[in-house]
């Protein structure tokens, strides 16, 4: 039965794995070209900034141009990444479920000696079997490649999947989204529209939704005079400095009374910055020491201080498994699901 499945399957499998590889192959040319002229950029005499270079011209302008112009691809490499998984899944589920439902060819095999579990296993143990080969070599070299080129924006919608594992939970999400729908629906051309449609939704509102909550946030408070904490600084909403680890997912900033039990919340954020900033108003604005005698001032009047609420960097890959795990229990279920609409077609 393994061996039918696979040969049923096996053109589609093939094309997509030489998609995959052509995608890593690139991905891995392109991550080379720009590691080396980044670090050549980073590095004496450049440093990371476009300055003169005695005796040797415009060395770093030059530097600085090679990689932009390496870094053209870099979008089209993120988009094929976030594509593939979707894609192995979604074509992968409409064979195994859909495709035979319709042809009706599941009839001969349910009308020998297997049962329709059996039938069902074989199917999703191939696919997905494949769907994992395909996707952990992808997913290691679109992680490698994204510290490669320099990126720091982990927390990107662009660039949180490609960076991590998450990749392969996503297809493997999406193989057992499609088996579901293949086995409700029966129809391959409405199986694939309708599983697009809702990994779409899924993957526009997850992020905004739940993937914050995923893991607990910081909340780093800090006077306006203070510059001693972490190690960059940020400018929030209320233009109010605070200071907070690198690459970290901000969520949001402003002024909060130092009496704020928990995260502050942008109602309490709003109800407050008014008052501040209209006391501040009120003293001179000659120097930028008056104003900075007129912040601190009304800081202590008020009993507020500067926050930024945020998931720091080093919760990058704690995040990546608790939402993987999430899609790869939906996608049990689906299976699940999948196989009880199976075993109630009748025959």
């Amino acid at each position: 039965m393994i061996w039918v499945a696979w040969r049923f399957q096996r053109t589609v499998l093939c094309a997509l794995a030489l998609l995959a590889l052509v995608i890593i192959a690139f991905t891995i040319v392109s991550g080379s070209v720009q590691h080396h002229d980044l670090s050549e950029f980073m590095h004496a005499p450049c440093r990371g900034m476009q300055i003169a270079t005695p005796g040797r011209g415009d060395l770093c302008g030059q530097l600085a141009v090679k990689l932009d112009n390496a870094a053209t691809f870099n979008p089209y490499i993120r988009v094929a990444g976030l594509v593939i998984a979707p894609l192995l899944g979604v074509m992968l589920g409409v064979l195994a479920v859909a495709s035979e439902v319709e042809r009706r060819t599941v009839r001969l095999a349910w009308s020998q000696s297997i049962s329709r579990t059996r039938w069902f296993a074989a199917k999703v143990g191939v696919g997905a079997f494949f769907v994992v080969i395909i996707l952990v070599p992808t997913a290691f070299v679109m992680s490698w490649w994204n510290g490669a080129i320099g990126s720091t924006d982990l927390f990107g919608r662009s660039t949180y999947v490609i960076a991590g594992w998450d990749l392969v939970a996503w297809g493997l999400f999406m193989f057992a989204l499609t088996l579901l729908l293949g086995a409700a629906i029966r129809h391959v051309g409405w199986t694939l529209a309708a599983a697009t449609l809702v990994f779409l939704a899924v993957a526009v509102t997850f992020p905004s939704t739940v993937r914050q909550h995923l893991v607990a946030p910081t909340v780093q408070w800090s006077q306006p005079s203070d510059k001693t904490q972490g190690n960059s600084l940020v400018y929030g909403e209320s233009d109010s400095p605070a200071f907070i680890p690198a690459n970290a997912w901000i969520f949001f900033s402003g002024i909060a009374l130092r009496s704020t039990v928990g995260i502050p919340t942008y109602a309490q954020m709003n109800a407050i910055d008014p008052k501040v900033y209209g006391c501040i108003n009120r003293y001179p604005h000659k120097t930028q020491s008056d104003i900075n005698s007129a912040t601190d001032k009304c800081y202590k009047k008020f009993d507020v201080e500067n926050v930024v609420v945020y998931i720091p960097a080093n919760q990058f890959w704690t995040l990546q498994l608790r939402e993987g795990l999430i899609y790869l229990s939906a996608g049990i279920v689906f299976a699940g699901g999948a196989l009880v609409l199976i075993r109630r077609i009748e025959p």
